[in-house]
């Protein structure tokens, strides 16, 4: 198999959520931030990882043939 790095990282190839830069958080709007109660990402269910290639920042490219 070939990797390639993932273009849907926050940064290409860093393994974090777009959505949430990493966090597993999502800020909406600023009385959440007084209150600290942030709404989990729904894009990495929390976990701040990419949900494309699961925080590994590679994904695999191709199949075997045969």
């Amino acid at each position: 198999m070939t990797t390639l790095t993932c273009p849907d990282c926050d940064l290409p190839g860093d393994g974090d959520c777009s959505a949430c830069h990493g966090r597993g958080k999502t800020r909406t709007s600023g009385s959440v931030a007084l209150f600290g109660d942030e709404p989990t990402c729904s894009a990495c269910e929390g976990s701040g990882h990419c949900p494309t290639c699961g925080g590994v920042g590679e994904i695999e490219i191709g199949g075997e043939s045969g």
